[in-house]
């Protein structure tokens, strides 16, 4: 990173430079550091202005700020009201039963392990208190045996292969709570044999990704699939009975069914259900950028990011101005759930909810537990107002 070409901060516009650098961190997946800020990529305004502009007057240092925009802030210890709303995230975007590892780590969001500690002396402690499932009589890491090691291994392989694929995801695994996750795996993997996790998986046949994307597959009946996202909402659309050729196609051509486009683009999906036609674009190539996508913000970290937004914008139009039944479905937005209601309950009530779930807009301070998002509210930093309905 070097310097960049000093810009002008009016302090009038103190809730945008902040608005910049919540946005900013959340791309790095990390608050920005101190001494980064004036840098590119970032080219925000200096620590120093951002406290003393600040309306909050309490804040005095660098942490303070950091910590007054929601994120865990490097010498300062969240308060414990602080912590039960991080934990309450990190459950709500796990979607699954929390793990001893997944306290391991940093980033904007993640409640410090140590700090849990401080605070409940245990894990277990702390999802008693919290109301959450416990499913280990001690939270502390499972060191495994290389006999579980192998065992586990094997399942794994086994999962894979029963499913008829050659593949899995660092994302799936950590999914799967029998499992260690991804990172421990490693860790032991390479404590028993000095290797690495796709070094074993490849011994069986299996390629391991780091991500959803860059994963092919064809199922038995001609389907083919690139990415992890596209073979999860296919496997839901099969799982609920549907037959591919007959009841849902693939990559279906927009000249096809809107009369006034007569270019190349495709639409990933085309359901037929009992009542209507239904089309489905999955954004996995811009699967962080949700809040970007629907507030038509445009997207600075990729010029091939920005070019399939904007795609997927002029797709989105199409659909609106032809009162064609859609969904733009993220990553984020492919559970179960929602493609239950979609293929049943499909309402333009239904595409708001799942458009409005975006994690990172979540405002922490109306959860009081899980599931309870029945309310419309105006988002910090004048984001758009939210319907969450039975977003969790």
């Amino acid at each position: 990173m070097g310097s960049t070409k000093q810009r002008e901060f009016n302090i009038e516009d103190y809730d945008y430079y902040v608005r910049e650098y919540i946005q900013k961190s959340e791309e790095l997946d990390k608050p920005i550091k101190y001494d980064l800020l004036r840098k590119e990529p970032f080219n925000l305004p200096d620590g120093r202005w951002y406290i003393n502009n600040c309306p909050d007057k309490s804040i005095k240092t660098w942490a303070d700020f950091v910590d007054w925009c929601g994120f865990v802030a490097k010498g300062k210890t969240p308060s414990k009201d602080k912590m039960i709303k991080l934990i309450y995230k990190l459950q709500s975007e796990k979607d699954r039963t929390l793990m001893y590892d997944d306290f391991r780590g940093r980033g904007c969001y993640h409640p410090p392990l140590e700090v849990i500690k401080t605070y409940w002396g245990t894990i277990n402690n702390m999802k008693k208190e919290l109301g959450l499932e416990i499913i280990q009589e001690s939270m502390l890491d499972r060191s495994l045996s290389k006999d579980e090691l192998d065992k586990m291994i094997k399942d794994i392989c086994k999962y894979v292969k029963d499913d008829n694929r050659n593949f899995i995801t660092t994302s799936e695994i950590d999914s799967v709570h029998e499992w260690l996750n991804a990172d421990s795996l490693q860790r032991t993997i390479k404590k028993f044999y000095n290797c690495n996790l796709q070094t074993l998986l490849a011994n069986e046949g299996i390629s391991l990704g780091k991500r959803g994307r860059g994963i092919t597959f064809d199922f038995s009946d001609g389907e083919h699939v690139t990415s992890q996202f596209e073979y999860i909402f296919s496997k839901y659309l099969r799982e609920f009975g549907l037959r591919y050729g007959i009841d849902y196609f693939r990559d279906v051509k927009y000249s096809s069914f809107i009369p006034s486009y007569h270019k190349n683009m495709n639409c990933d999906y085309l359901i037929h259900t009992k009542d209507n036609d239904i089309y489905i674009e999955i954004a996995g190539v811009i699967e962080a950028y949700k809040n970007y996508f629907f507030s038509n913000k445009q997207i600075t970290s990729g010029k091939s990011k920005e070019t399939y937004r904007k795609d997927l914008s002029k797709k989105q139009k199409m659909f609106k101005e032809n009162n064609i039944h859609y969904y733009i479905l993220f990553p984020c937005d492919l559970t179960k759930d929602n493609t239950y209601n979609i293929l049943n309950n499909d309402s333009i009530k239904l595409r708001k909810n799942i458009e409005s779930f975006v994690k990172n807009n979540i405002d922490w301070d109306k959860v009081s537990k899980i599931g309870e998002l029945k309310y419309s509210e105006e988002i910090k930093w004048g984001r758009n107002v939210i319907d969450y309905g039975e977003a969790v």
